[in-house]
Formats: C-alpha cells, structure tokens, sequence
C-alpha cells in the first residue's frame, strides 16, 4: 500500500512530539512568567504614586504661573499708581510723565511697555522695550483712575504689558498632557497588559508553529529516508538481494544507507558465489559418474572393434574397407571420449587450493616469458597459411607491488585456460577474415584489490553470453566441453575472489579475474 505523502509516519510522529513538548512546554513557562513580569513593569511606571507626584507638578506649575499673574498686577499697580506719574498727569507735562516711565521700564525687568491714553485714544505718553516674541508672552494691564478724588484723571488709562517667559507656560502645557496620559494609561491597565500579553502569546505561538514546520520538514527529510531503508530491509529479508538504496547524503543516515548497500552487496556476493560452488559441486558429482560410466566400456569397445577387424580373412576388399572405416571412426571417437573423460575427470578431481604469500607480478610475468601461442593456437582451429598467430603482450607496472594469498600453480593453470581460449578465439577469428592479433595480459591495483586480466583484440563474447560463459557444459565452440571455464571461476572463488567478462578497450573479450590483496601489505601502502 503507498504511503500518503501527507500521513506522518510513527517516527515522525514522535519527532513531531518531541518537538512541540520542547516548544510549548517552555511557552506555557513563559506565558506565566510573562504576564507576572509584563504586569509588574506595567505597574512600576503606572501607579498612584506617580500620578500623584505628576499632578503636584502640574499643581507646582500652576501656582507659579498664578504668582506669575499676581506679579504682574503688582507691577502694574505700582506703576499705574506712582505718584510721580499722577503729578505729571496732573500737570500735563508729557516729557516728566514718559520720563516716569522709562524709569518704570528700568526698574521692572518684565515689563514690555508702558503707555498712557485718554478716553479718545490718544497716546498722552508711552514707553515700550523690544523683546523677543518667540520666548515671551505678553498680558496687557490697565488701570483707570475714575475711582480717585480728581476729576481731571477720571478718565486718564494706565495700559502696562507684562512680558512673561514663555517657557513655563509650555512646560505647564506639557505637564498637563503628561498627566492626562497618564490618567488614561492608568485607566487602560488591564487593556495594556491584555494587548502586550496578546501579543507575546501570538509571537510565541508563531515561533512554535514555524519550529513544527521546520520540525517536518527536516524529520520528513529524515524519515523518509529511514522508511525507504526499512523497506529495504524488509525486502533482503524476503530474499531479493538486488536491493540498491539510493543516497547522496553526508549525513549518519546517508552513511548508514551506504553500509546497507555494501552489506546487501556482500550478502548478494557471497550467495552467488556459494550457489555457484554448490552448482559445481553438483557437476562435478556428476562428472564424476559420467567419467566412470564412460571409461569404464571404452576400453572393450575398442578392443571387440580391433578383434573383429583382425578375425576377417575373406578377400571381400569391399567388406575389408568397410571394416578399415569402422575400426578408424570407432578408435577416433575412443579418443575423443577418452578427452572427455580426462577432463571430466579432472573437472570432479579439483583440489582444494594450498594459499601462500605471492606477487600477482610475478606469477603473470612468469607466465608470459614460457607461453607458447603456437602450441595453443594449434590446439584449435588452425590458422589459414600465411595468417599471423597472436602474440601475447605483458601488461604491468613493476613499481607497483601486488601481494596476494594464492595458490600459484592453481591459478597458474587458471590464466593458462583464460590465455588458451584468448588464442584461439583470436586465430578462428582470423581464420574467417575477423579481427584478431594480440592478447594482452596485465596486472594492476585497484583499491584494494590485485587485478589479473586477459584481453583481446578478437571478436569478444556477446553480452547475453557473459554471465553463462563460466557455466559448466555451457561454450561457444563445437569442441569445446564448457568445463574451462567453469574451473577458473571455481578456482577464483575459493580464493576469494570474483571473475568477469567484459568488453576489452581493444574490442574484444576481457577476462578480470580480482584478488584481495593482502591485508597487511595493503595497509602499509595506504598509510
């Protein structure tokens, strides 16, 4: 059944858990403490008692500026009032009366001007200094004398301007805007703490939200990946080795999905290789018997045939030849079925391989120097006159040593098999205008792997034949027995390691037979 892609998992369910326990579970922590510690610094600054101290300072502020006003009623009482001016006044003298007034303006700093008018508006004196209107406000004073004992002054009017800072009246001002802030915050205490409260919770919600996203986003990355790795398992449980998970990660899981792979590769390896030496096992059980069975009525065959030749004496030369053709077709199929039963026979009788310490260099070199592709190449199908036969090329690099655990003279016989068939694979390519002209043998390091290889440069092994080749009884030649092969691959595989056909870079087949290396040779030269 296929997961929806928006179900979660059990995994992430718990990863899911985990994370929102760590989010919320400190949210609820904070919400608490939050609201304790939101109302607490709400009320050190909103409280009665700084409201009560902002109000004494706009009481402190309104008292002065009424003593500002009182101030200024004095001045001008005193200046409306002197008795230097009301003599003036009386004797109309404008110059003693505007000199008065002068020395009103010298004596109070705060007046702004002084003038004297009649009941039609006439200026009968004045006085006046020029001060900044930006920092001072003026209040206009008058006074009259219709209350006093002269007529003449009933209707004489004193107009005095007080300039005033006017500082202290915008610090009033904005003492009395102050203090009606504050009266409102203080009777929106609750609201204030609610709105702020409201918000921290949103803001710690969100937080949480985008971490249970993010939560499922990374553990879905994750879990994804461990499903796909428990599927897999499941399946190599259920016996499919072909399992190949996919990984490109760095991470624990990409190394643990690696591991895997490499296991099921080694699983796979080892299963092949036992099936196949249990496979081999069984023919050569087989062989075994087939090589008993045949030998054993090959011998009176062939010597009833030989008695029945040698008893004729009749002078019939018609029957004589007839006889002569039957003793040779039956002695060339004794040989022939002798062949077979020597390699029958030495395909049942594989000895188990004696290992010891070895250079692949050396075991390839000395092959190559005592190689006779004559001697190979006649074993087969014999090469048109005038055709070359293959010369057989050494392929190594002597700097790099290749230390392994082999029974040489085993694979000894295993590269001469691979070689021989190379041969004459090459010369019955020849022999039919094919390609055809060397076989090439190297030896080389890969990883930690020794590699013995044989190419050619002949027509190669089709590629649905590259798996069967080694096969018992499998070949692609008519006189081949398909036992070679076979051989080789047992051979390999008992020493621990895996052979191959491929196709050569030259063109034609590549034989690769891989060795391990031995251990504490490849760690020094690794290290």
């Amino acid at each position: 059944m296929t997961k929806s892609p928006l179900r979660l998992g059990r995994f992430e369910r718990r990863v899911l858990a985990v994370i929102a326990a760590v989010a919320f579970v400190p949210l609820i922590g904070a919400l608490v403490l939050g609201r304790g510690v939101l109302a607490e610094s709400y009320r050190v600054g909103v409280n009665p008692r700084v409201r009560r101290q902002l109000e004494a300072s706009l009481e402190t502020y309104h008292e002065y500026l009424v003593a500002m006003r009182a101030d200024a009623e004095r001045s001008a009482d005193a200046v409306a009032y002197d008795y230097r001016l009301v003599d003036a006044l009386r004797a109309e003298d404008a110059n003693v009366a505007r000199d008065v007034l002068d020395a009103a303006l010298a004596r109070h700093e705060h007046l702004a001007a002084i003038e004297i008018v009649d009941d039609d508006g006439a200026v009968l004196a004045a006085s006046a200094r020029d001060l900044d209107p930006d920092h001072y406000r003026h209040l206009l004073l008058e006074r009259d004398f219709e209350r006093t004992a002269d007529p003449a002054l009933q209707h004489v009017t004193v107009r005095v301007t007080v300039a005033a800072p006017n500082e202290p009246f915008l610090a009033y001002q904005r003492a009395g805007e102050v203090v009606e802030v504050f009266r409102h915050l203080e009777a929106s205490t609750s609201y204030v703490a609610g709105f702020y409260l409201a918000v921290y919770i949103a803001l710690l919600l969100s937080v949480a939200v985008v971490a249970l996203a993010i939560g499922i986003v990374v553990s879905r990355r994750v879990t994804r990946r461990i499903v796909v790795l428990a599927d897999a398992t499941q399946r190599v449980g259920g016996g499919d080795l072909t399992v190949e998970v996919p990984t490109d990660e760095a991470d624990e899981v990409g190394e643990l999905t690696r591991a895997f792979n490499a296991m099921v590769r080694d699983i796979r390896t080892s299963r092949d290789r036992i099936e196949y030496l249990q496979r081999v096992g069984a023919w050569q059980e087989m062989a075994r018997r087939l090589a008993h069975e045949i030998k054993n009525p090959l011998t009176p065959i062939q010597l009833a045939v030989q008695q029945l030749h040698q008893s004729y004496r009749g002078e019939d030369a018609r029957y004589r030849r007839t006889l002569d053709d039957v003793r040779d077709i039956v002695e060339e199929e004794i040989t022939t079925l002798r062949r077979l039963v020597k390699e029958f026979g030495e395909f049942a009788r594989l000895p188990t391989p004696e290992l010891a310490p070895a250079d692949l260099r050396a075991l390839a070199r000395d092959f190559a120097k005592g190689v006779d592709a004559a001697a190979m190449a006649s074993e087969g199908e014999a090469p048109r006159p005038g055709l070359p036969i293959p010369s057989v090329r050494l392929d190594i690099d002597p700097d790099v040593p290749l230390p392994v655990v082999i029974d040489a003279q085993m694979l000894r016989r295993c590269l001469d098999n691979l070689v021989r068939n190379a041969v004459q694979a090459t010369v019955s390519s020849r022999a039919r205008g094919g390609p055809g002209s060397a076989v090439i043998v190297a030896a080389r390091r890969e990883g930690d792997d020794a590699l013995l290889e044989v190419r050619d440069d002949g027509p190669g092994v089709p590629p649905g034949a590259r798996e069967r080749v080694f096969d018992p009884y499998y070949t692609t030649r008519e006189e081949g027995t398909g036992l070679g092969l076979a051989i080789v691959k047992k051979v390999v595989l008992e020493h621990g390691g895996t052979i191959s056909c491929d196709e050569a870079k030259e063109g034609g087949a590549a034989f690769r037979i891989r060795l391990p290396l031995e251990r504490s040779s490849s760690s020094e030269g690794t290290r």
